[in-house]
Parts: C-alpha cells; structure tokens; sequence
C-alpha cells in the first residue's frame, strides 16, 4: 500500500476531480455532490484566513497483485483510521474511489485542515507517518508489505542515534584515518585497536564485541569510497595546513 498526502489551496478543483473519476464512498461533516461538498469546507474553512493550503488531497493506493482484496466497507474504515491518524477526523472530509475493481484500485481524501480551534492540522512528518500507516494497514489486511526506501533510511537513523556503540567506534575509525595514508596502513592500525575491516564492494566494521556495521551506517563519509578520499594525499594536505593554521592562532 502506498498512501500520499498533500496540502493544497484548490480543493474545490480537487473535489470535482475526484468526482469525476469514480464515486464516492463516504463524507465525514459534509454532504452532497463535489459543488456542495465544497461550499460546506470552504464555510468551515473562513475564519483561517492566514492558511494558505487550508485542504489536504491524499490518495492510498493497493498493490496490483492485492486486487479484489478490500470491499468498500474495508475503503471507508481506512478512510477513517487515516483521518485519525493525521488529525483531521473531526473536520469536513470526502473519500471517492477511482478505478475499483482493477489493479490500480485506489482511494482519494479530500479534507479540511482547519479545525474548529480555526487552526489548522500540521503537515509536517507526513512521510513517516504515511510509511506507519501503510504498514499498519498491510498488517491488519494481510496485503503486502511494499519495501520503501524511506523506511530503511529511518530505521537506520533510530538505529544509529539509539546504539551507543556507534560513538567510540566512530573515534577509532577516525583515529586509524588520521594515522593512515593508505588502505593497508587504515586496516592495519584498526586491527591494533581492535577493529576489524572488511573490504569489498563496500566497507565494514566489527568492533571488540564482535558486532558489525556497515561504514556509510556509522557516518556517510566512511563508506568505502569516503575513506579513500580521506586518505587521499590531497585531504590530508588540506588537513595538515588546517592543523598549521589553528596553531599559528
């Protein structure tokens, strides 16, 4: 499943499109065609006048090879558990289904942002919050699980701000470079520290207790190719007059 979410100023286009392309399957505080759905959000969104994009447009999308997988009521329950999830459940909101039936079976959202505090519902982190709820939808109806980029990116940030390894390995890498000029000098004075390096496509590291990393996971400029240019001659020329310069000061 794939969800997107974006926040827009032209919800009245949005909702005559979504209309346009399918039929609706529920509303949430409003009611009617797109023409009186968006007479009811642009009501309920006056007062915020300082909003400029005061609309979301989201659009949740099936895997092909999960056809026929979700029936309407399973559409409209996701609807409203996404709405939870975002913090728009209690605003005027529309769902209309576009293709049903096929393998490009998706849903589209259109929603107010303005509360009824008349602030409006923040849209920031929406990509992993899109990426937990995808997941979490794929779980409860068996669908399958996408692989996303952006998820391993996280799960490696959590990772490595949590691992409180990551730091004194980090400090001996970075010790072995500034005493190296070569591959063989950088391998050779991690292994008197107690690290060994592992050299292929890539590069990686494991420490006194036995457990690995990958380079680039420990910092993006320890990747194999990050170390050849700090080993470079020409990095540590600009090193060397750095070291010269905070000295003379």
């Amino acid at each position: 499943m794939i969800a997107k979410l974006q926040s827009i100023a032209y919800f009245q286009n949005a909702l005559s499109y979504c209309e346009r392309g399918g039929e609706i399957l529920t509303s949430n505080n409003c009611l009617g065609n797109s023409a009186a759905i968006s007479l009811q959000m642009e009501r309920n969104n006056y007062l915020n006048d300082k909003c400029l994009k005061n609309s979301f447009h989201i659009k949740i999308r099936i895997a092909p090879e999960d056809k026929g997988k979700l029936n309407t009521k399973d559409w409209i329950d996701i609807s409203n558990k996404y709405a939870s999830k975002i913090g728009f459940q209690q605003n005027p909101y529309a769902v209309y289904i576009h293709q049903e039936g096929t393998d490009k079976e998706h849903i589209h959202i259109v929603a107010s942002r303005i509360l009824a505090n008349n602030l409006a519902v923040k849209d920031n982190f929406t990509h992993y919050k899109n990426m937990d709820f995808c997941r979490e939808i794929e779980k409860e109806y068996n669908l399958r699980q996408v692989i996303r980029t952006l998820e391993v990116i996280k799960n490696k940030e959590l990772f490595i701000r949590q691992d409180h390894r990551i730091l004194p390995l980090e400090g001996k890498i970075n010790a072995a470079i500034k005493q190296s000029d070569s591959l063989d000098d950088f391998v050779f004075h991690l292994e008197n520290i107690g690290v060994k390096a592992k050299m292929g496509r890539g590069i990686s590291f494991t420490d006194e207790q036995g457990v690995y990393f990958k380079g680039s996971d420990i910092n993006r400029k320890y990747s194999l190719k990050g170390i050849k240019e700090l080993l470079s001659y020409k990095h540590q020329e600009k090193e060397m007059y750095n070291q010269h310069s905070r000295t003379k000061m």
